[in-house]
């Protein structure tokens, strides 16, 4: 990625993909508990469902340049990281974004560490 505009096609397309995989990842739908209470009102055997959920990022395969790029913020400081999942990933707003990093606190604006993030991400 060369220039500015390129990077951020590619940060938005990682945004979305990684947004999407977020949404995806939910919880059961009846509590553990509930699942032993309903087994016992019904007479029915324990069964462990447990494979049906998937708790982690492990199952989960990204395309190569997903991973690429992924790899690449990785290595990027906090800040720039959390800028990053805030505006690409959650789609929120620069005041949202202040307001939900917790390591924005050098008296810098979200724009100065967005900025910075993208441009450390140009080749």
């Amino acid at each position: 990625m060369k220039t500015i505009k390129e990077v951020r096609k590619a940060l938005k397309q990682w945004g979305r993909y990684w947004a999407s995989k977020e949404q995806l990842q939910g919880y059961s739908s009846k509590s553990n508990a509930e699942k032993i209470r309903e087994n016992h009102l019904l007479g029915g055997l324990f069964k462990s469902d447990g494979h049906l959920y998937s708790h982690g990022s492990s199952n989960i395969n990204p395309p190569e340049h997903i991973k690429e790029l992924s790899a690449q913020i990785d290595k990027l400081r906090t800040e720039h990281k959390q800028v990053l999942v805030g505006k690409y990933v959650k789609g929120m707003g620069n005041t949202e974004i202040s307001n939900w990093a917790t390591t924005l606190g050098d008296g810098y604006s979200v724009d100065f560490w967005l900025l910075r993030a993208e441009k450390s991400l140009m080749s």
